[in-house]
């Protein structure tokens, strides 16, 4: 479920308990500014600091449903995904709803959103050296 603002219905909040993340070309990661109703997350935050590890330029800002559809429409959004701390990163394909569809469900999970998981759980996982301090070993 997408949750739009409360206000205009037409600026993306964030998708079920979930943030929505948009990749424009390859080098630029947007996501709604934190407005209060915007879930402020761990999965996040990690997810826009490994972006800009990889030199990607990450913005928070209104991002609205129109933007999405022509975004997508004209190729400069190549990319959408959710993060969250259960799915970790989940890509979207498309968006459907009443009257709205944007996107293609055969389209493959695109090549940064799949990087960008794999990174993060390569990091909760050990597999790769945690360089921003963020694991705590528990010994029991």
């Amino acid at each position: 479920m997408l949750f739009l603002d409360g206000e205009t219905g037409s600026r993306i909040d964030e998708l079920g308990g979930m943030n929505v993340f948009f990749v424009h070309g390859t080098d630029t990661l947007v996501t709604p500014r934190l407005t209060g109703a915007i879930l402020e997350g761990v999965t996040r935050d990690s997810i826009m600091q490994l972006a800009r590890d990889r030199g990607m330029t990450v913005e928070e800002r209104e991002v609205t449903l129109e933007e999405w559809r022509v975004g997508i429409e004209s190729g400069e959004i190549t990319e959408v995904f959710a993060c969250g701390t259960a799915a970790v990163v989940t890509p979207i394909s498309q968006l459907k709803g009443h009257g709205v569809s944007i996107g293609d469900p055969d389209a493959p999970a695109g090549e940064i959103t799949m990087a960008l998981r794999q990174e993060l759980t390569d990091i909760q996982y050990g597999r790769v050296p945690d360089r921003h301090g963020w694991l705590t070993r528990l010994d029991a």
